[in-house]
């Protein structure tokens, strides 16, 4: 997929000190449980590896288990 075809309906959409990132994958628990991660590509399409803290590691929704809009890292790939 190319920056282009990824929306709000088929992607998590960040801005990180004014560059749009939008993942081409679903954000997935990382292995210790306190961190989702997921790929993501900028407007260039260049890759990138963002990942979350859990905030609320006891919600039932993963949609409430992070700020989504507030990654905690952003990893050029």
């Amino acid at each position: 997929m190319n920056f282009e075809e990824l929306n709000a309906s088929n992607s998590t959409i960040v801005r990180v000190e004014g560059i749009e990132y939008r993942t081409t994958d679903k954000p997935r628990v990382g292995s210790r449980g306190d961190t989702y991660t997921a790929p993501a590509i900028d407007q260039e399409n260049n890759e990138y590896e963002i990942e979350w803290a859990v905030v609320n590691p006891e919600a039932v929704d993963e949609s409430d288990a992070c700020q989504w809009d507030e990654p905690i890292a952003v990893v050029k790939k």
